[in-house]
């Protein structure tokens, strides 16, 4: 399982094929449905063989069990082993009711750590969009659903304006409960767990609809929520390096400072603490007016590793 897991995971971060545009039936992550979804796959491996079983299991309505399938994939907490779905290593450490870090999500730094994979690794594209393409703080909705649909035709893969706007809409529910256009969605007001994060809000400015992307200090971004994105983007994009730039932490797709929209004083302050908590990191001039994040020592990266669990 791990040999797998790991192979998938490398994989990701080189490669933008394959971005989807839908799959999630325009259900948002639901309260619940993650460590129900662990359960439900640890004591039946073939839940997803057949429609009835995982309806009956699940307590879920067809649409709803297809969205929380995409959903447990998505987060990189389930994958498929022949006819079974079985939970990833990621899953079993985070969500494992004996073992796991956060059992019921109740700490906002697994949030954090779920964000982290949604941007990074689920290939979805209205994410891909926000927060890796594009460098704006204040979008107005319509370019960032044109842009969405450019996302996909640029890939060969041609989507409907209508389905750009929903995979959008999507988006912007799973981050922001609330509606600038009118009350709040019943559903939407009982909240997905990432609206925690404050990091996405729809608001009208001169009555036009536009997304906020909330760019700057993220005071509930924990030091192991850093740790854990740090140790995974360090190991994926720059394997065997003993230094990574602040401007590449920064600024580089799927960097930390782009999926955490961080500014530069806010990621070095974080990165500092982190040096202090960690050991074996260091931040160092680069003598050409940059900073590095230096590992002073062979098993800093595990350190880092042991820290974000």
């Amino acid at each position: 399982m791990i040999a797998a897991d790991a192979a998938r995971e490398t994989s990701a971060w080189h490669d933008d094929r394959g971005l989807k545009f839908s799959g999630h039936e325009s259900f948002v992550i639901r309260y619940g449905w993650l460590p129900k979804l662990y359960g439900a796959v640890v004591e039946s491996p073939e839940l997803f063989s057949a429609d009835e079983r995982a309806i009956l299991s699940l307590g879920l309505g067809r649409n709803m069990v297809k969205s929380i399938r995409f959903w447990g994939d998505a987060l990189g907490l389930i994958r498929q082993d022949g006819r079974s779905v079985v939970p990833t290593r990621f899953a079993v450490r985070l969500l494992d009711p004996v073992t796991g870090h956060d059992p019921y999500l109740e700490d906002i730094g697994s949030l954090w750590r779920l964000h982290w994979i949604l941007v990074t690794r689920a290939r979805l594209g209205a994410w891909a969009t926000l927060f890796m393409d594009l460098r704006d703080s204040v979008i107005p909705r319509e370019r960032l659903v044109a842009a969405v649909a450019g996302r996909a035709e640029a890939l060969g893969s041609r989507i409907s304006p209508n389905t750009a706007a929903a995979h959008v809409d999507i988006l912007v529910r799973t981050y922001h409960a609330g509606r600038n256009d009118g009350p709040a969605i019943v559903e939407d007001a009982l909240g997905c767990p990432l609206q925690e994060l404050d990091l996405v809000r729809q608001e009208a400015v001169l009555g036009t609809p536009t997304i906020r992307l909330s760019r700057g200090p993220k005071p509930t971004l924990d030091l192991p929520a850093l740790a854990f994105a740090l140790h995974d983007f360090w190991t994926g994009t720059a394997p065997g390096s003993s230094a990574i730039s602040l401007r590449s932490l920064m600024l580089a797709r799927r960097s930390p400072g782009m999926v955490f929209a961080l500014d530069e004083a806010s990621l070095h302050e974080r990165l500092a603490a982190l040096c202090d908590a960690a050991g074996g990191l260091e931040l160092r001039d680069d003598g050409a007016g940059g900073v590095d994040l230096v590992a002073v020592r062979p098993a800093a990266l595990n350190e880092m590793e042991s820290l974000a669990w």
